[in-house]
């Protein structure tokens, strides 16, 4: 039996109600989270609304739309579900994100919305919430994959960090060695030391591993011996025997292409820094080249890394995994002068010291940036060049070229999971595809999640 549905306005099927104030000098630290237009906004010991709630931007970001499972505050620029009307709160969170709010903006400086202008919006719905929850869940489906993808992605990134720090922030191969020999171990004894702390097993493990996979064990033991025993005093603190401090101009090169417009391509595919975050671009933008924003001139190679130099702690950032992109002059753009320092690079560049870094020297009022050199010279610890430093370097970008992979993999289906949920979000909630028909809808969705 197919749904019924009606048509009705969105006011008569549930009540927005604008949040309240909540000035961050007011704030006491909890638990509750507090959401302004643009989603979580920190955190409040009391709560306002019962959750599960529904929110939306009234002024500065519109259109976004936050579901909230648990109790919450909604800030005075947000508009609430104050009145579900015995809907389903999920559904609703879907419904919302079909609303042109834009349309219903008051064309201010600031647009903002008017809750009872909004309230106006024609709709056709289920009038059964059973019905509403049931299309709400398949949806609901396709965001959790997509979440437990990104998820799966930030592990992967905390894992490549973990790794860089221990090699070449913390050294701990090297030291595994020297408590070893100061407690007078053997050389055989120094490196098992570090083949324990590179592979994050312990010495039984390590002796199963020589008998099932010599060759693979052999590997790790030539790595472990490529850090040396020793350290020595710099001005920056103690390093391995062998190494210096020096910057990422060692390794990379600086803004080294760019397009004019006697070299420019027809049409160009845009990264913007407010589309670039922790890592992860989430969008970018076709333009013609002529049409493009003026700021599009980075031409991106697979292999370089991006590093917001406006605002650097927002964190605008990334690598670059393919090619024929174009960044925005707001980016640092890091290229590898060999094409195995290219995590290292990254890493480096993007981990949090770093960042913090960038955004201590950031400078200039309303919006504090940093030139791009002061991204270049971002400090690092390598081997002297030489063969073995080569090996050390490669070996590590061996390790972090397969998460990185992973993490590309990953986000490809991501993208093909969202572009399907983009087109079934409106289709479902309208009723033009239809969840009655069950012979073939739930197997689109199990093969998408």
């Amino acid at each position: 039996m197919s749904f019924e549905w009606i048509e009705t306005t969105l006011g008569d099927f549930i009540n927005l109600k604008r949040g309240y104030d909540l000035p961050k000098a007011k704030r006491k630290d909890g638990t509750v989270p507090v959401i302004s237009s643009s989603g979580y906004s920190g955190s409040h010991n009391v709560s306002m609304i019962e959750g599960p709630g529904v929110v939306t931007g009234r002024y500065g970001t519109i259109g976004e739309v936050f579901y909230i499972p648990e109790n919450f505050w909604p800030l005075n620029t947000t508009l609430y579900v104050d009145d579900f009307k015995g809907n389903s709160p999920l559904f609703i969170y879907y419904l919302l994100q079909t609303i042109n709010f834009h349309s219903f903006s008051d064309k201010a400086a600031v647009p903002g919305i008017n809750r009872n202008h909004v309230h106006m919006a024609s709709i056709t719905v289920p009038k059964s919430k059973h019905e509403q929850e049931k299309i709400a869940s398949v949806l609901k489906k396709l965001e959790d994959k997509i979440s437990v993808n990104r998820r799966m992605n930030l592990t992967l990134e905390q894992m490549a960090q973990a790794l860089f720090k221990s090699w070449f922030v913390d050294f701990e191969p090297v030291k595994a060695k020297i408590a070893v020999l100061e407690a007078a171990g053997t050389q055989e004894e120094a490196t098992l030391a570090a083949m324990t702390v590179i592979s994050g097993k312990d010495a039984v493990y390590l002796a199963d591993f020589e008998r099932e996979q010599p060759g693979k064990y052999a590997e790790l033991r030539a790595l472990a011996e490529l850090f040396p025993a020793e350290m020595l005093k710099s001005k920056l603190g103690d390093i391995p025997v062998g190494w210096i401090n020096t910057d990422l101009s060692s390794l990379a090169l600086l803004n080294t292409l760019s397009w004019s417009k006697k070299n420019a391509p027809e049409s160009l595919n845009y990264v913007d820094l407010a589309n670039t975050k922790w890592g992860v671009i989430h969008s970018t933008e076709e333009f013609l080249f002529a049409d493009a924003p003026s700021r599009a001139r980075r031409k991106l190679k697979s292999g370089d890394t991006i590093v917001g130099t406006v605002r650097p702690g927002n964190g605008s950032y990334a690598f670059i995994d393919e090619d024929n992109l174009t960044g925005s002059t707001g980016f640092a753009v890091l290229t590898p002068k060999k094409n195995h320092f290219s995590t290292f690079i990254y890493i480096c560049a993007t981990s949090k010291d770093n960042i913090e870094r960038l955004a201590h020297l950031a400078d200039g009022g309303a919006y504090p940036a940093v030139n791009s050199d002061i991204v270049l010279a971002t400090p690092c610890t390598i081997p002297v060049e030489d063969r073995d430093s080569e090996k050390l370097i490669s070996a590590f970008h061996g390790f972090v070229k397969n998460l990185f992979d992973c993490k590309k993999n990953i986000s490809l289906q991501n993208k093909s999971l969202e572009q399907l949920r983009d087109i079934l979000l409106p289709k479902l909630i309208s009723g033009e595809i239809d969840l009655s028909n069950q012979s073939l809808f739930p197997k689109i969705i199990m093969e998408g999640a």
